[in-house]
Formats: structure tokens, sequence, C-alpha cells
């Protein structure tokens, strides 16, 4: 199952982020809120980014890019 930063804070009890937080100081991500990159770290350990878009056409498409990761993310940030 893939799991957004958001999930992963539920199952932790944590906020969103500080869960965004701990993916940075373990080296999965880089940058900063709003703007977030996968390490290659975070690509091996299951990290993903794929677009979303609002589903219009034209002039109005808009699309931006959502993190997910694998569920085993939540036992490696529980053992930090």
């Amino acid at each position: 199952m893939r799991m957004s930063a958001t999930m992963i804070g539920k199952v932790l009890g944590k906020p969103t982020k500080e869960v965004y937080s701990l993916l940075k100081d373990q080296g999965f991500l880089d940058g900063e809120q709003g703007n977030w990159s996968l390490t290659e770290l975070g690509k091996k350990i299951g990290g993903e980014v794929r677009q979303k878009d609002n589903g219009e056409g034209g002039f109005c498409k808009r699309s931006w890019p959502v993190l997910s990761w694998d569920e085993k993310i939540v036992n490696i940030l529980k053992k930090k």
C-alpha cells in the first residue's frame, strides 16, 4: 500500500510537517516545504513521485507532484 506523509503521521502519531522533517533528516527527501524532491536513497526505500492533475483541459489544466511511500517507511521511521 502506498502512503502519504499524512497517513504516515497518523500511524506514528505525528503531524505531517514533522513527518516531512523526519524524512529529510534521514536523507530520503531534499528541499523544503512545498518543494520536496526524492533523493536516491528515498527512491531506493520506496518513495515515488506521481503527477496529479485537476482533470481539466486547456488553460484550466493544472498538475502537481504527489509524494507517496511504500508502507515499510513506517517501520524505518519508528526506529529513528
